[in-house]
Order: structure tokens, then C-alpha cells, then sequence
């Protein structure tokens, strides 16, 4: 089992936005859709053993798990439209009710915390990734791991004090997006699962 959070700062809270403008008037909504994408999706599959977790504005938690999701699609639009579903279906049900919005997909109100406690309290192991970390080829990675990673923003002080003492990785000596982030730690895990540790050329 692989999963990723995704830390989003700026993504709406609610439904009612255009799914024309998901960059703009989403607040950049398609940072998101792309992360999900790269998390999920494979030539004419989908990957079975993920999860994504998308925090939203600290106060908003959507659970996206591989082995029971439908309707993914590589366009950011229908990605957009089932997001939006489920966070129209967390202002349906009470506060502290976790709703499942359409296959694969729940929404519960909570913040990064309550996240990572629920990580934590199932023994699953936090690993941040920075650019000033541990090379990802190198470093030794435990069974199940669970990726932290920011949208387009920088970790918030709060947020850092919250990932305190997760070992960091970097992917790369560059910055990249956020998707792209998760295409290299899949292309890393795959090779290791295949037996060639490090990764391959």
C-alpha cells in the first residue's frame, strides 16, 4: 500500500465553482486533479493498492482510495466536477459524519492533524518530501509509506510543527510540481517492487 497527502491551501471549500476556470476561480483546483491523476492512473488501469488524501484549507478531508474508485479520467475537468460532488456532499451531512461522495471517494470535515494522527495510530510511517532531503533513490524506505507533500504553497509553520520528525526525501535537485513529484516516487517504488533497488536507467 502507497498513499500520498496532499496539503492544499488554497482549494474551495464548497461546490459552487466553475469547472471551466479551475485554476482561477477554484483556486487552483487543478493542481489537485493533476495529483490525482499521477496517483492513480495507468495505461488503461488504474492503481489499486493507493490512497490520496487531499486536506483542504485545514478544516476539510477528501479520501480517495484506488481499489474501490470509478469515474477517474486523465482530464482535470471530470477530476474537478467528482471532487466538487464530494465537497457538496460534506455540506449535506452533519459535521462529523465521513460521507462517501461516489465510489473511492469520502469527505470528512478535519485538518491535517487529525490526518496524521489517524496515519500514526495505524502504525503508518510519515515521509515529507522536500527538496532538501535524502535522495529518493537512496534512501531506505519502510513497508506502506505515506508521502507529504504541499500544493503550490510552502508547508505553513503549524503544518511543520504537525510533520515534526517525519524523515524527509527529495526526488530530485530541482523543484517540481506536486503531480510530478508523485510520478517519480510510483517510478521509484515500481522499480524497487521489481527488484531493482535504487531504481534503473
Amino acid at each position: 500500500m502507497r498513499s500520498f497527502v496532499v496539503v492544499a491551501h488554497t482549494a474551495p471549500l464548497q461546490g459552487g465553482f466553475s469547472l471551466d476556470d479551475l485554476p482561477g476561480g477554484a483556486g487552483r483546483l487543478d493542481v489537485l486533479c493533476r495529483c490525482a491523476t499521477e496517483a492513480f492512473l495507468l495505461s488503461h488501469g488504474i492503481r489499486k493498492d493507493v490512497t490520496l488524501h487531499f486536506v483542504i484549507r485545514d478544516q476539510l478531508i477528501l479520501d480517495l482510495d484506488g481499489s474501490h474508485l470509478r469515474h477517474l479520467n486523465p482530464d482535470e475537468r471530470s477530476t474537478g466536477a467528482l471532487v466538487r460532488n464530494a465537497l457538496d456532499a460534506a455540506h449535506r451531512q452533519p459535521r462529523e459524519a465521513k460521507v462517501v461522495a461516489s465510489p473511492g471517494i469520502s469527505v470528512r470535515w478535519g485538518g491535517l492533524r487529525d490526518l496524521v494522527e489517524d496515519f500514526r495510530a495505524a502504525g503508518r510511517p510519515l515521509i515529507l518530501l522536500d527538496e532538501r532531503g535524502e535522495p529518493l533513490r537512496s534512501a531506505e524506505l519502510p513497508p506502506a509509506p505515506v508521502f507529504v507533500l504541499s500544493d503550490h504553497k510552502d508547508f505553513t509553520p503549524d503544518e511543520e510543527k504537525i510533520l515534526d520528525g517525519a524523515p524527509r526525501v527529495s526526488v530530485g535537485p530541482r523543484v517540481l510540481h506536486g503531480h510530478q513529484c508523485i510520478t517519480l516516487v510510483h517510478n521509484e517504488l515500481d522499480w524497487r517492487e521489481a527488484g531493482w533497488k535504487g531504481g534503473g536507467n
